[in-house]
Parts: C-alpha cells; structure tokens; sequence
C-alpha cells in the first residue's frame, strides 16, 4: 500500500526540526569560532549561488572595479554542490553564463544564453518565446531558479525565465539528482536572480531593431536608511515585439521586485518577487520537410509561413512567484540556508498544427488545438553547511532536506481544422473545440528529499560524495474517464567524484552519478509507471593558470569523456500500440571541450566543441533501435571573440563575433531524412562613453536560409534570418 501524503512529509518535519535544534545550540557546539588554518576564504552563497561578481560577504569582503563591463569567467560554480566551491575544483563540467556575457550576446531568452556552451542544443537556433526546447547531452533540461525546479509540465506550459532579471545562469551537464531530486540525466539549467546589493548601478535600457521590437527595461536599488541594513531592488520590462514567423507575437511585461535585511554581517534575508505577463505564440510552424528541406515542384514554403491562423492563434500566459533566501552564520565556520517559492502559472493556448501532407504534395490537413492549464508550485529548501578540520584533512559537510509540490490543472480539446495551400493559402474560419474533451485531468505531486554531502580536501586532491533519498507521490485524476491513478515511489541517487588540483593548474577529475525521474500514468494492466534510472560516467581535464603566469590567468579550459544511460524509457506495448510498458533505454557517449575568458591581448573569448553519439539502445519497436532522437546533432562547435579599446579615458568601443556550426539532426524516427548541418555568424560593437553606452547586436548576420529542426516528416520549422539589434542603456 503506498504512504500516505502525510506519512511521506514526515521526514521534511523531522530534518526540519532537527536544523532547527541544531542552530538553538549553536552557542554551545564545540564548532570553533575562528576559522581553520590554511582554509582559503569563501563568500557563503544565496540559494547555493556565488555573489555577483565582484561581491562577496562582509566576512571576505573583495570588490572589484572594472567599468560598466565585467568578466565572461565566473569564479564558482555554486550550483554544482551548493557550496562556494572554486570551477577548477568542481568535479563536473559546468558553465557558470555571466550577466556580462549575456549582455554581450545580448541573451533575449534561454536558448539564446547558452549559446557557446558545450554539449548544449537550442534546436538550430530556432527561437520559441514558449521557452526553451533544447538538450544537454541529448537530453532535454529541467529549469531551475534560485536553486529550485520551476514548474514542470508539458513544454508550452513551462515557467518563463527572463534574462533582465538574472545575475547569471548555471548549465550542469549530467546527472544532478544526488542533491536536487527528481530530474533528467542530461542536465540543468539554473537561473540566479538578481538581488539587493549596497553598492547597486543602475541602468536603464532601450532595445529596438528586427521584427518591430520596441522595448524599455529598468534595474534600480539600492539602500534604503542610512546604515545600508535595508536595501531594495526593482528590475522591469515591457516589450512590444513580432517575431520571424508571421503572426507570432512575443510582447511581454516583466516586474521583478526584492527586498534585502542585513541587519549584521552574520544574518541575510531577501524577498523575492516577479510577475509575467507574455502575449507570443509558437515558432514551431509545422510545416512539412517537402517544401523546406527538399523544394517540390511548387518551390518552397516562405520562411515566415503561418501553418496556424492569424484570427484564432492566442498564447497568453501569466506568471507571478513570491519567495524568500534566508542565510545566517551560526559561527564563522557554520551556516544555515533556507530558500522558499510559490509560483503560479495560468495559461490560454489555441493554435493549429499539421496533421499531414497531402497527395498533392502542396495542401496540409490540420487540427485546431485548445488548451487551459492553471499550475501551483511550491518549493522548500533548508540546508547546513558545516566546516572542519581532521588531522591534514579539511571536510565541509552539507545536509539538507527539500520538498516540492506542484499542482497543473490540465484542459485541452481537438478537432478537425480547414486544410491549407502552402503555396496560395486561404484562411478559412476554425470551428473551436469543445472545451476539455481530449485531455481533463487533475495532478498533483510531491517530493521530499533528505541529502548529504562530503567535501573533502587532502593535499591537492578534493573528494566529492553526495547522497539523496526521495519520497515521491503522485495523483492523477482522469476527470473524464473517473479513473484515479496514484503513485509513490521511493528512489536513494548518489555521486563520486575526485579532482586533483596540480600546482601549474592542471586538474583532471573523474566521477560517477545517477538519476531518477518518476513518470505519470498506467500499463495496460494498470500497473504504475516506475520512474526512469539513469547513471553517469564521467572523466575530465581542467586548466586555469595559476596566480601569476605570464601569458594570462583569467581563463580556464575544460575537457571531458562523459558516458549517459537512461533505461525504464516508455515505448509501446506490442501487444496493444494504444498504451506503453517500460522496455526503452537510450545511450549518450561523447567528449566536450570549453574554454571561457580572456586571451593575451585583451582578447575575451567563449569556444566549445562537443561529439556525442546519442542513441536508442532498447524499444520495443525495432525500427527506432540504434537510431538517434530526433533534433539532438552528434557535432556542435562554436567560437566567439571579442577586444575593448580604451580611446580615452571615459571612451571605450569594442567589437566582437561569433561562428556556431550544429551538426545535423535525426527529422523523424526513424531517421527517414536528416536535417543538414548548419553555420551561423554573429556579430557585437559598442560605444561607451562615460555611463552611457550604444551597443550593435546581429545574429545569423549572413542571413542564412535553414531549418532549424523537424522533429517529424511534418513538424519542421524555419530558423530566424538576420535579426539586428540596438540597445541604448545608461548607468549610474
């Protein structure tokens, strides 16, 4: 019989008061009140995130002046083990992605902002103002923001993140379930907000350029009394904005104010807020690969061809979260941290897509899609971060418990819509579903996970062990078939991992993790679905020079083997093609390389290269064994620089581009037809004078006409063509 809801919370209350008892007798632990000898000092992070750059705690306090622009190489990778552990003794490739260098590329969305990184995919370039559509290590995603996941349903249902109201994002390859639960094996992507800072710039920006964009944003804050114990934050959007694909919008109002409480060098409390509202669509066309990829007898399909109808299409989505990180150091070597968020999302969707392609080879029938989803989301995270010493050995303990529970509302009806020329399009009027016939179900979930964690450093080698256990419990309402479907599954991840530090900057690291994520729904024997295990191998190298070297100090290089192996995938049953069982296991294998920051000569550079060979390993259908997903290349690589010129002193202008090169990509499984490899240049100058500054923007500056992806033989979409941009922004 599978616990109860409140029997599976038990362990959140009983961690819960344990943090709580253990800070009641801090005064009287045995912790020492001075730090160890030998360790080096660390900034204690928000929501397991490094300080921006330049910040870092009273305790440690370092700031840097380096103008209107920083760096593209962060410091830590937080995120990877929710401590402030240095990259270069991270045993994991991860991308730490700068507020700088999202400003650089001029980052409108995710996809755009991780762009340069290895081992990452954004679909051919193919923006989707729905959100983000990629894979890291052939696998797609979850969204995290401040250190926890985003809500989690199907993709036109995805919480919002907009780059404006970032610090920075944090991209881990891999497996991260040993101390974030639930989760892909290929990976996350974490947002960090911006927060309350004493020694706050202000800004002020205005965006205009391709597809009639006019947009104004503002980043305000600073102290609110005298003794900078109170400080505030408030970062605003609103843009007015088509897009590539004719008759999709992407305008947006964007609010995201916060509230700081340092009321000592020891305590931290910050509110967090944002709101949402997003009018766009989808750029995901539909269109058929005779007409894209191949030309017919007709030609080919213009780039921005509406497969949808201009008079029904409506994507309105509203989002608003409300949360808080509070940090206090018990002793200089102790600290506690608990973050919370309660996010809400309701969504209208109507839109038409593709069914097939006629004999014709010219007319396209469709379906009318209408779809409502209402999402509550809450999110809890405490955890302790202890420090000490034993003989040579220096050891920083972290425990933590976390939970989540979400709630999607889900509603969506399906009908028959007007077929459409492709080539001389008439319009006719749609028939509206009936509300909530196809799809009408009600599901909640929770999750409760207990974690630790060992860091321990010896000499120069540093040893990483973490281990989770969850609690997971589901159920699905099926509102009109009145059938309830409830789930629970316990599942323990764990991960290894070791990295020796040289003395001339090399570190090379191996380590193992695993995965799980649970699945929704029934055999056909009505048995429940078991969550998907996955294990990781991985093997790397790391290079960031040391302190001093001549040629440079402020760049690091990374370079790894990683082995994926997903298994418990749904496939279809083959004694009945209307439901699944659990008999698919796919496979990544492949090697990355990365390397961020500045070169001699003041020469800022982000270059990757990455090979992977993903594939399907196990189904049930034996067409799809040893193919590869479809939209996932094996070849990506990608090289952008860029050099400042100080005129004079209050003058500065710069230019910089970029080359990205993805491979091609699987249209349909079965691999039917590929879709061909694609080259994209882009190109960035600015003038700064003083605080204001001009900045120049273009991406696929060739205007290459390609297709971004298909992920059937009638599901392709067109990549954008030359976009360009202005930003004027002002700081002070």
């Amino acid at each position: 019989m599978p616990p109860s809801l409140s029997q599976a919370r038990q362990p959140l209350f009983l961690a819960s008061a344990l943090l709580l008892f253990a800070g009641s007798t801090a005064s009287a632990s045995t912790i020492p009140d001075q730090p160890l000898p030998h360790d080096k000092p660390r900034h204690h992070p928000h929501d397991a995130k490094p300080a921006p750059h330049g910040r870092h705690e009273a305790t440690t306090e370092e700031i840097e002046v380096s103008g209107a622009r920083r760096a593209l190489l962060a410091r830590n990778g937080a995120a990877a083990t929710k401590t402030a552990t240095p990259i270069e003794q991270t045993p994991q490739n991860i991308t730490v992605i700068t507020q700088e260098r999202m400003a650089v590329l001029n980052s409108r969305a995710v996809s755009e902002a991780v762009r340069y990184a290895a081992g990452v995919s954004d679909y051919g370039s193919k923006d989707d103002p729905r959100g983000y559509f990629g894979t890291i290590r052939g696998f797609a995603p979850d969204i995290y923001l401040d250190g926890t996941r985003t809500p989690d349903a199907a993709s036109s249902q995805s919480f919002s993140i907009e780059p404006w109201g970032l610090e920075e994002m944090d991209v881990l390859r891999g497996a991260t379930s040993a101390l974030y639960g639930s989760g892909q094996l290929g990976g996350i992507i974490n947002a960090v907000s911006k927060r309350p800072r004493a020694d706050q710039k202000d800004e002020i920006a205005f965006q205009t350029g391709s597809y009639g964009r006019v947009q104004g944003a503002a980043d305000l804050g600073g102290a609110l009394n005298a003794s900078k114990t109170l400080l505030w934050r408030f970062n605003g959007l609103i843009r007015k904005s088509d897009t590539y694909a004719k008759n999709i919008k992407n305008n947006e109002i964007y609010v995201a104010p916060s509230l700081g409480w340092k009321p000592d060098n020891r305590t931290d409390l910050t509110l967090l807020a944002s709101f949402e509202q997003l009018d766009a669509g989808s750029t995901a066309q539909f269109l058929p690969a005779a007409g894209t990829l191949t030309a017919t007898q007709y030609g080919r399909i213009a780039r921005d061809f509406l497969s949808s109808d201009a008079d029904y299409d409506v994507y309105s989505k509203r989002q608003a979260a409300i949360g808080y990180s509070f940090t206090r150091h018990l002793t200089p070597n102790w600290t506690i941290t608990q973050n919370m968020r309660y996010a809400h999302l309701d969504l209208a969707y109507r839109f038409v897509t593709t069914s097939a392609l006629q004999s014709d080879q010219r007319t396209i029938t469709r379906q009318a899609l209408l779809q409502s989803a209402n999402y509550n989301n809450v999110t809890l995270d405490t955890r302790s971060d202890l420090k000490f010493r034993t003989g040579a050995i220096t050891h920083e303990l972290l425990t933590g418990i976390d939970f989540r529970s979400d709630f999607l509302a889900n509603r969506r009806g399906q009908r028959a819509a007007p077929s459409l020329d492709l080539y001389a399009p008439v319009y006719r009027p749609i028939t509206w579903p009936t509300y909530a016939t196809t799809t009408n179900t009600n599901e909640t979930e929770s999750q409760t996970g207990l974690y630790a964690q060992e860091q321990a450093t010896w000499h120069d080698f540093h040893l990483t062990l973490s281990g989770r256990g969850d609690f997971t419990e589901s159920l699905t309402v099926d509102n009109l078939t009145k059938l309830h479907t409830p789930q629970a599954n316990n599942a323990f991840t764990g991960r290894a991992g070791l990295l020796y530090s040289s003395p001339i900057g090399l570190a090379p690291y191996a380590a193992y993790s695993t995965s799980f994520q649970p699945q929704v729904g029934t055999t056909r024997l009505n048995t429940p679905f078991l969550p998907t295990r996955g294990r990781q191998v991985e093997a790397g190298l790391k290079y960031k020079p040391p302190h001093g070297t001549p040629w440079g100090e402020d760049f690091m290089l990374t370079a790894d083997f990683f082995d994926l192996v997903e298994t418990n995938i749904l496939t279809t049953d083959p004694l009945d093609s209307t439901y699944q069982i659990q008999a698919g296991e796919q496979r990544t294998r492949g090697f990355e390389a990365e390397g961020v920051g500045r070169l001699p000569g003041k020469i800022d550079f982000l270059a990757s290269f990455t090979y992977q060979d993903p594939r399907i390993t196990k189904s049930t259908t034996t067409a799809q064994v040893g193919q590869r997903p479809v939209a996932v290349p094996s070849h990506m690589a990608s090289l952008f620089l860029k050099r400042d010129f100080h005129l004079t002193q209050d003058l500065v202008t710069g230019i910089g581009g970029g080359v990205r090169y993805t491979g091609n990509t699987a249209g349909a499984l079965p691999e039917t037809f590929a879709v061909p490899s694609q080259v994209v240049w882009d190109l960035v100058a600015h003038v700064d004078y003083r605080r204001t500054s001009i900045q120049f923007n273009g991406t696929n500056i060739a205007d290459r006409h390609y297709v971004a992806t298909c992920t059937r033989s009638v599901a392709c979409s067109w990549a954008p063509g030359r976009a360009v941009f202005v930003t004027l922004a002002h700081r002070w």
